[in-house]
C-alpha cells in the first residue's frame, strides 16, 4: 500500500485535494476532523484537557474560546495541549493505516497540517503540498470570516508567518498540486499522480 501524504498552509486548497481524492475512491485519514472529534463531546481528550487548562471544559463540552484564550496567554500552553493532542491523533492515525492494510487498499491518503513538522512525511511515498497564490489564500480566509469563521485576516497572516514557509514545503515535496486556478486543473493532477502511483506499482 502507498502512503500519501498531504499538507499545506492555510487555506491553501488542501481540503478540496483531500476530497478529490476521496471522489477518487482513495481513504483519507483528516487529521482536522480526528481532533474535532477528541475535541467534541465527550471526547477522548477532553479530561486531559480539561485537567491541564481549568475552566476549559464543562458538562462535557470544551469551551474552544476559552481554550485559544489559554494558548494565547500563557507560556508553554501550546506545547503541553500537543503533548495532549498528538499522542491521540498518532493513535487514530495509526489505526485508520491499518484498517487500509486489512483491506488491502492500493493507496491511502495521510491529510496533516503539520505532517512535515511532526516528520511524518518520512513515513509516506509520496509527500503532496497544496498551493495557491497568497492572494487567494487571503481571500479564502476573507470569505471564511464573512460566513462567520473566527479569525480575521490579521490573525490569518501571523499564524502564516508562524507556519513552514511555502518554499521549505515545496522544497520537500515530491509533488505541488495547485489549487488557485481552477477545481478541474486541481483534479487533474491527483488524477496524473494517481495513474503514475498505479503504472509504478
Amino acid at each position: 500500500m502507498k502512503i500519501i501524504g498531504l499538507t499545506g498552509g492555510m487555506a491553501a486548497g488542501k481540503s478540496t485535494v483531500a476530497a478529490l481524492f476521496r471522489r477518487a475512491g482513495v481513504p483519507v485519514f483528516d487529521a482536522d476532523a480526528c481532533v474535532r472529534t477528541l475535541q467534541g463531546e465527550q471526547g477522548r481528550a477532553l479530561p486531559l484537557i480539561g485537567k491541564t487548562f481549568p475552566g476549559t471544559v464543562r458538562n462535557g463540552h470544551l469551551d474552544r474560546g476559552a481554550l485559544r484564550e489559554a494558548v494565547r496567554t500563557r507560556p508553554g500552553a501550546l506545547k503541553r495541549l500537543e503533548a495532549i493532542m498528538h499522542p491521540l491523533v498518532r493513535a487514530e492515525r495509526v489505526r485508520f493505516l491499518k484498517q487500509c492494510q486489512a483491506r488491502q487498499e492500493p493507496f491511502c491518503v495521510l491529510d496533516i497540517p503539520l505532517l512535515m513538522e511532526i516528520g511524518e512525511d518520512r513515513r509516506c511515498d509520496v509527500v503532496v503540498v497544496a498551493e495557491a497564490p497568497m492572494g487567494t489564500r487571503l481571500s479564502r480566509i476573507r470569505q471564511r470570516g464573512r460566513s462567520g469563521g473566527s479569525m480575521s485576516v490579521v490573525d490569518a497572516k501571523g499564524l502564516l508567518a508562524r507556519q513552514m514557509s511555502d518554499h521549505e514545503r515545496r522544497r520537500r515535496a515530491d509533488i505541488v498540486i495547485r489549487t488557485g486556478l481552477s477545481r478541474g486543473q486541481a483534479a487533474r493532477q491527483v488524477h496524473a499522480l494517481l495513474h503514475r502511483l498505479r503504472e509504478a506499482s
